[in-house]
């Protein structure tokens, strides 16, 4: 379905998008050809206390959401489900071989990854489930096996089955007027 009208901010976050895919490839070009094998770095204990921090808020987060079943739940499983994977990756890379390595390869495969997979599950099951609520909210008659990620348009385009424009003066569902 191609979108009739894209509103300014759509346009400038897809060409943000193309300018820093094609500035991250060629960045990644660079250090291929430039980054040593081995490094020293400072603050080692910092940027990893930092990293596992946030791990920890973002992971607190999806919980609060879940427990009080707010929408929040869904990217924020997505966020911690992203940290998680991405410190499994650094956990096993920058493990030196022997204990250490085969501790951060159980933790990657029996936790991280685990947990990351789950999550990610969760999050594409939460989607699905809240656009077939919504489609089914606006009175369309609605397979659950058609719900598709991928085929689903946004809201914001206009001719789209599942965008519906609020009728002057009626309320929106929140409560509020």
């Amino acid at each position: 379905m191609k979108p009739s009208v894209r509103p300014n901010y759509v346009r400038f976050t897809e060409r943000l998008l193309i300018v820093a895919t094609v500035a991250l490839m060629a960045w990644i070009g660079y250090l291929v050809l430039d980054l040593p094998v081995s490094y020293r770095a400072q603050n080692w204990d910092v940027a990893w206390i930092g990293f596992d921090s946030g791990m920890l808020v973002s992971l607190a987060a999806t919980a609060w959401a879940l427990w009080y079943r707010r929408q929040l739940a869904i990217p924020a499983a997505i966020v911690s489900a992203t940290l998680l994977l991405v410190d499994a990756w650094f956990d096993v890379i920058t493990s030196r071989v022997g204990f250490d390595r085969d501790a951060a390869l159980l933790s990657a495969f029996l936790v991280e990854l685990p947990l990351a997979i789950y999550l990610v599950l969760f999050s594409r099951r939460a989607i699905r489930f809240s656009i077939l609520n919504a489609q089914r909210n606006a009175g369309m008659d609605v397979d659950v096996l058609s719900v598709s990620l991928i085929r689903t348009p946004l809201a914001y385009f206009e001719g789209s089955p599942t965008h519906r424009r609020p009728t002057p003066g009626a309320s929106d569902g929140d409560g509020v007027d």
